[in-house]
């Protein structure tokens, strides 16, 4: 019962982020997660997440259709300080997405990760 209770709790949150463009900090990253970061190349090559897709935030209306359609897919978007990412947020949830999440910073993603 418990792990039902935490499993809605972090759904409840990740849909408040979703419609309002803030920050969660605990992001859920699983095997079914699209993890697009959305800086720019030179700042991807410099290090990424694992898995990770670059798709600048400036080109996120372009180029998502080419990694998924499905616009009910779980998808983490995060940059450098989590304001690119709120803007590519914005734009996928203006396009129908309906569940996207603005992971923030990619050092904060990345300590969350180690831990």
């Amino acid at each position: 019962m418990k792990y039902f209770i935490l499993l809605i709790s972090i759904l409840i949150i990740s849909t408040a982020c979703a419609k309002t463009g803030e920050i969660n900090p605990e992001v859920m990253i699983d095997n079914n997660t699209v993890l697009i970061d959305v800086r720019t190349k030179e700042e991807f090559k410099s290090g990424h997440l694992e898995k990770a897709i670059n798709i600048p935030y400036t080109e996120i209306e372009e180029q998502i259709k080419s990694i998924t359609k499905d616009n009910h897919k779980n998808i983490v978007v995060y940059c450098k300080s989590g304001r690119r990412s709120g803007i590519a947020q914005k734009t996928l949830i203006q396009m129908g997405y309906k569940n996207v999440v603005n992971g923030g910073g990619y050092k904060d993603l990345l300590k969350q990760q180690e831990q």
